[in-house]
């Protein structure tokens, strides 16, 4: 289970990010504690059905949306998603990428 708690506390993280909402403002919405989204976020809470169901309205998603995870991927996926962006690139951001990975393994 901790595991679908850290899951969801990333994607409520995306869905806050993406509707440019504050945690605060979301613990309106649901009628509870800030700290609980906090705690939601962290991986350490998840939300009860009724705060799920708030959660959608809030946000204004389809209920599958709040649990599409589909931003974990594997490494393989990952390393052919970074080759994929750097290869449509300009040389201009190839050489910034490569500064940048390089500043990260140095």
């Amino acid at each position: 289970m901790a595991k679908l708690r850290e899951l969801f506390g990333r994607r409520l993280e995306e869905l806050l990010k993406k509707h440019k909402m504050k945690q605060c403002e979301l613990a309106d919405k649901l009628d509870i504690d800030p700290q609980s989204i906090s705690r939601m976020i962290a991986g350490k809470h998840f939300p009860k059905e009724e705060n799920i169901e708030k959660m959608i309205t809030a946000f204004n998603i389809q209920p599958e949306e709040l649990f599409t995870f589909s931003h974990v991927a594997d490494d393989k996926e990952l390393i052919a998603d970074i080759n994929r962006l750097i290869s449509n690139a300009p040389s201009s951001k190839i050489r910034m990428a490569h500064k940048i990975i390089t500043a990260l393994f140095e």
